[in-house]
C-alpha cells in the first residue's frame, strides 16, 4: 500500500482556518470585543472595578480627613497665637461643646457636623 508524500492520508481532512481568526493564527481584535463576555469574565471585570472603586473610596476618604484635620489644625494655631477676648472664647466653646456626634457609628453627618464647626470658628476668629 503506497501512500504518495506530502498529501494527506484517506479518510483525515485537512485542517480549516477557524472563521475568528486572521491570518498568521491571531485572533481579531474587533471579533473579541463584538462578543458579550462570558459570566466569568464579566464576573472578573465587576470584581477588579469594585477593588478599583474601593481603592479610589479609600483616597478620597483619607484626602477628606486630612483636609478637615488641617482645617482644625488651623483653629488650634490660630487660637494659640492670638490674644481672644472672655467673650469670644466662650462663644467658641459653645459652638465645640455644642457638637453632638456619635464616632461609633461612623455617620458621615457626624462629620459634617465637625467640619462645620471648625468652619464657624474660623469665622468666629476672622480668618
Amino acid at each position: 500500500m503506497a501512500t504518495d508524500k506530502g498529501k494527506p492520508a484517506a479518510g483525515k481532512p485537512t485542517p480549516a482556518e477557524p472563521a475568528g481568526t486572521a491570518p498568521g493564527g491571531k485572533k481579531s481584535i474587533a471579533a473579541a470585543l463584538a462578543r458579550k463576555p462570558s459570566r466569568k469574565v464579566a464576573k472578573d471585570m465587576l470584581v477588579l472595578e469594585l477593588r478599583r472603586l474601593r481603592a479610589m473610596f479609600t483616597e478620597i476618604a483619607e484626602r477628606y480627613v486630612a483636609n478637615a484635620e488641617g482645617e482644625i489644625a488651623a483653629v488650634i494655631e490660630a487660637v494659640e497665637g492670638k490674644s481672644l477676648p472672655a467673650a469670644r472664647v466662650k462663644r467658641m466653646l459653645e459652638v465645640v461643646r455644642g457638637l453632638t456626634v456619635k464616632p461609633r457609628k461612623g455617620r458621615r453627618k457626624d462629620l459634617a457636623r465637625i467640619e462645620g464647626a471648625a468652619a464657624s470658628l474660623r469665622k468666629e476668629l476672622g480668618e
